[in-house]
This record gives structure tokens, C-alpha cells and sequence, in this order.
């Protein structure tokens, strides 16, 4: 068989068994995580090469396509799979991965799926029902995140053509060409492979019956029809009840519709895409504003009728990093929140990723200096989080998150390396930041002034 070394589990994700990843123009890959490392960006093919997409194929018949079958023999001879990396490289320096998540949050060991998988890596997909389905549809939002891009938000475009000088760009299998709408807009139809389409909606009436779990992505999901539609068919089909529906979202927008849906569901979890308070916020997440989305948290707060999981999802970038600390201190201390990130959960104060993708906007950019400035600052910290009267608890895990971090950061460097344009990652995260600025009217300087001897 696979010779498992010892019933390895340190690289075992049950994700390759038990659920589907839908991209935001419907191309099918193993999870959304395996987007970073690799030109393939995790993307699952017929032999032909061309993507299996839920527009038109079946759920089904993607579960045993060829990069399947190699990743799931990969993580069951107890190795890493390229596809992996993103994972991998999290666990190395101490950061909660997204494989280990999944491991905690689903009964599937790597003894049961060893038996029931064959040497080749190909499963009987009755042995192992779709459990967990990871959906995008498509990339409206409301917001342009600094680390985002336009086939993450539709707000995107308007900067990328400003920025860039392009009216087109390559996504996973094909060229998104951008055109002006009668209002002077870009936009692109291109994302819309949800729309009319008979084969999804078949096939998410079908699989979803035998769900636990709808991972509920975007664009921006609370904001789109479908993902309401979803939900709606979920409470149609009797299978409310009993399922988990998890997000990330901005919380830019929780509407009173929306609160009634979710009492008819098992759990809600809530994902909130914050990573930092007031002005730095605002400028990582724009336009949003920080008073209006801390107001929805206590919207959150307030409700008791239904199930929440809350956690703060926080991504660490270039323009948060020297804020991370302050942030834990704002939850522990002002936030006056208790849904998010309860004291007691394995994640106390924040869960927290880092932003591997752009390459321009992994703290690994930032030169040697400022990554010694960070390294001390995050010292001042500590110390603070030492004099403090909270729990042992807390302060072991706002000292762990610090040192995860720095070991992250401090692990390699991309300051000199090469990108697409001839200059070095450095130049790149220095001069898309200056382009950004001036498009929308922001300073670097008046949120990181540490950064002043980058952008003089």
C-alpha cells in the first residue's frame, strides 16, 4: 500500500477526501490555500488539461482527476505535496495552518482513509460523501483590499487599469478581459459561471444533502444573491438543521434578513475579515470604515437566538504587521466583544494567516532593518503582556502569535529576489504601494511611518 511512516498525520489534510473548493470563476482544486506556490495554483484537470468547472461538470467526476489522486497518495506516504506549500511553510514557523484546522474540525484519520483508498490514490466516492463544500461565487464586493485584486473583488477593476495600464489579465485558464459599462465602469461576465447554470444547482441539490459544513466565500458573500439562495434551499430541503454555514466576510453588511435566515441553521460561523482598528484598517480594507464595521460586530454580539462561532480573521501584510500586537491588546481590553475569539478557545485573541499571495505583500519582502524594528516592537509587547493581570491562557497565546510571526518573517527573504517586472520584490511592494496611494488618495506614511526611509 502506501507505506504510510508511521501513521503520519503531521501531513494529512482530510480535505482531498471529503470536500470540493470552487474558485471564483467555478474552476474546481483541491482547497483554497493550494493558490500560492505553484503555476497550476491548485487548479484540478480533465486529461486534456482544461479545468473541471461546477458550471458544467460534475462534482463527482472531479474527485478522482489526476491531481487528486497524486495529492492524496502524497500526504499518504506521510510527504508534502507541492500544492501543499502554503501549509507547509505556515507549520515550519509555528502558524495554525489551514491543514491542521481541517484535521481538528473533521473525524476522517489517516488510518480510515488509508484503507479505503487505493494505491493509485483513487477513492470509491460513496466511501467518503461530500461533506464540506468551499463555494465562491464569483468576486462582487463592495471593498478593494490592499492584498486583494480584481479576481477576488469586481472594485478591483477600476485600480487595476489605472495601476497596471491593462485591460486584461490571465486567470486560471483564461484571459478576463475588462470592457466599459454605459455607466464608464470596467467590468467582466466572466465570473458569472454560478448564473443559469442547470449543472450546479443540480449537483448542490443533490451532494449537499449529505454536507456538515458550507465554507462560503467571495467577493464578498453577504452581498450576494446566490449565497442567499443557497441558504434558502438548504432550509427548502430540510437540511438547515443540521449543517454549519461558515464565512469569511467583511461585515460590512448584516441585514436583518440575513439574521432570520441564520437561526434556521445548526451553526453560523463567522470569519470577520478585520486586521486592525480605525485608520489602518481603513486603509487596508477600503472604503470600508472601521466605526461602521465595529458596529456590526456588536450587532453580532447582541444576537442570543442564534449559534455563533465568531473568530477575528486576521491577515498579516506589510501594512498590519507592526499593528498585530495592538490589535490582540484592543480585544483583550476595548473591544468589549466576547463572541470573537472567546478567552478559553484554542484561538484566544485572533486566528491570524499570512499573505502569500501577491509575493509583494508577504512580510518576507520587508528588508532586514524594519524586520528588526518589528522584532522589537512586538518585545515591548511581550513584556506588556507579562505585567499584565490577564490569564495565563492569553498570555501564553499572545506571546505564541508574536513569535510565530517573527519566525515566519525572520525565515527567508524576498528583498532581493527577482519578480515579473525586472525588479526586485522590495521595488515592487514600494512602487504598487505608491501607485495604489495616489489612485486612491492614501499615504503609506501616515499608517506605517516606519516605512519612511522606503518611500522618500
Amino acid at each position: 500500500m502506501h507505506n504510510p511512516k508511521e501513521n503520519d498525520c503531521s501531513k494529512f489534510c482530510p480535505l482531498p477526501w471529503n470536500s470540493i473548493n470552487i474558485r471564483n470563476n467555478g474552476d474546481i482544486r483541491i482547497c483554497c490555500n493550494a493558490n500560492s506556490y505553484t503555476e497550476n495554483r491548485g487548479i484540478v484537470r480533465h486529461d486534456n488539461g482544461t479545468p473541471y468547472n461546477a458550471s458544467k461538470d460534475n462534482l463527482q467526476d472531479s474527485r478522482n482527476a489526476k491531481l487528486m489522486k497524486e495529492v492524496r497518495s502524497t500526504m499518504l506516504r506521510g510527504e508534502w505535496h507541492p500544492e501543499c506549500e502554503r501549509c507547509r511553510q505556515e507549520e515550519s514557523n509555528g502558524v495554525l495552518s489551514r491543514r491542521q484546522m481541517e484535521y481538528n474540525d473533521w473525524d476522517l484519520t489517516p488510518e480510515v482513509a488509508e484503507e479505503l483508498t487505493a494505491e493509485d490514490g483513487s477513492i470509491q466516492t460513496q466511501d467518503f460523501p461530500l461533506e464540506f463544500f468551499d463555494i465562491r461565487y464569483g468576486n462582487f464586493c463592495n471593498l478593494k483590499c490592499r492584498m486583494c485584486g480584481p479576481t477576488d473583488s469586481h472594485t478591483w477593476f477600476d485600480d487595476f487599469v489605472k495601476i497596471s495600464g491593462k485591460t486584461e489579465y490571465k486567470d486560471t485558464h483564461e484571459k478576463i478581459k475588462l470592457t466599459k459599462n454605459k455607466k464608464g465602469r470596467w467590468e467582466t461576465n466572466q465570473y458569472d459561471w454560478f448564473k443559469g447554470s442547470n449543472v450546479y444547482w443540480t449537483n448542490f441539490e443533490e451532494y449537499t444533502k449529505e454536507a456538515k459544513k458550507l465554507y462560503i466565500v467571495g467577493g464578498e458573500p453577504l452581498i450576494i444573491p446566490e449565497h442567499v439562495d443557497s441558504l434558502e434551499r438548504l432550509i427548502h430541503n430540510g437540511s438547515a438543521s443540521d449543517m454549519q454555514i461558515e464565512y469569511n466576510t467583511n461585515l460590512t453588511n448584516v441585514t436583518t434578513r440575513m439574521l432570520k435566515l441564520w437561526k434556521e441553521f445548526k451553526e453560523i460561523r463567522i470569519g470577520a475579515s478585520i486586521d486592525a482598528c480605525n485608520e489602518v484598517f481603513d486603509y487596508q480594507r477600503a472604503p470600508a470604515k472601521w466605526k461602521h464595521v465595529y458596529e456590526n460586530l456588536k450587532k453580532i454580539e447582541a444576537q442570543n437566538d442564534i449559534n455563533f462561532k465568531c473568530w477575528y480573521a486576521f491577515t498579516i501584510t506589510p501594512f498590519n504587521v507592526f499593528h498585530f500586537p495592538e490589535f490582540m491588546r484592543w480585544k483583550l481590553e476595548e473591544s468589549g466583544l466576547t463572541k470573537f475569539n472567546p478567552e478559553y478557545s484554542f484561538r484566544p485573541l485572533v486566528s491570524y494567516h499570512m499573505c502569500h499571495s501577491p509575493k509583494y505583500y508577504n512580510i518576507k519582502v520587508l528588508p532586514d532593518d524594519i524586520k528588526q524594528q518589528i522584532v522589537k516592537h512586538y518585545k515591548f509587547f511581550k513584556q506588556w503582556i507579562a505585567d499584565s493581570n490577564h490569564t495565563d491562557h492569553v498570555k501564553k497565546h499572545f506571546v505564541k502569535h508574536l513569535d510565530s510571526v517573527e519566525k515566519f518573517m525572520l525565515s527567508e527573504s524576498y528583498a532581493d529576489g527577482k519578480c515579473w517586472s525586472g525588479r526586485t520584490w522590495l521595488e515592487e511592494f514600494v512602487d504598487i504601494t505608491k501607485k495604489l496611494d495616489e489612485t486612491r488618495n492614501q499615504n503609506i506614511l501616515d499608517i506605517v511611518p516606519q516605512y519612511k526611509g522606503l518611500f522618500n
